[in-house]
C-alpha cells in the first residue's frame, strides 16, 4: 500500500474543515438568502457592537487581513449597509458605521444566529456542539 492509497481524505482535519465551511455557507443562503454573505453579516454585527470603530479593528476581530476586510467594506457599502469615513483621530484610518438598512440586517441576522447555529450543528448533540465549539477555539488559539 502506497502513502497516497493509506492517505483518508474524508478523516484529514483540513479537508473536513473546508467541507464544514462549505456546507456551514449553504446553510446561510438556505436560512438568508442571497442579499448579503456570512462575511458581510458578520462585518455588520462587529460594526454594530462598535459603531464608528476602525476598519484594522474589526477586520481583526473578525478575521480578516486588511485588504480582504477592505473588499467587503466595499461590497457592503455598496448595497448601503455601511458607511465608511475617515477617523478624527488619525486620518490613515478608516472608521464603519452601519446605515439604518445595516442595523435592520444585523438585528435580524444577530436574532437568526440560535437557528443558523442549530442548522449547522443539526447531526450534532448539545454535548458535541460544546465540544466542537470549545476544540475550534483552542485550535484558533480563542482560549
Amino acid at each position: 500500500m502506497t502513502k497516497t492509497s493509506a492517505f483518508r481524505l474524508l478523516h484529514h482535519l483540513p479537508h473536513l474543515l473546508r467541507r464544514a465551511h462549505f456546507e456551514a455557507d449553504a446553510v446561510f443562503v438556505e436560512m438568508h438568502g442571497t442579499d448579503v454573505t456570512s462575511r458581510q453579516l458578520a462585518l455588520l454585527a462587529a460594526v454594530g457592537r462598535q459603531p464608528g470603530a476602525s476598519q484594522s479593528h474589526v477586520a481583526l476581530e473578525i478575521g480578516l487581513d486588511l485588504n480582504t476586510c477592505s473588499d467587503l467594506v466595499t461590497r457592503t457599502m455598496a448595497k448601503g449597509l455601511l458607511t465608511r469615513r475617515r477617523s478624527e483621530v488619525d486620518a490613515r484610518s478608516f472608521c464603519l458605521d452601519l446605515t439604518a438598512a445595516g442595523r435592520k440586517v444585523a438585528t435580524e441576522g444577530m436574532a437568526a444566529a440560535g437557528a443558523y447555529e442549530a442548522a449547522v450543528a443539526r447531526r450534532l448533540s448539545a454535548e458535541e456542539l460544546r465540544q466542537l465549539v470549545t476544540l475550534l477555539r483552542k485550535l484558533l488559539g480563542f482560549s
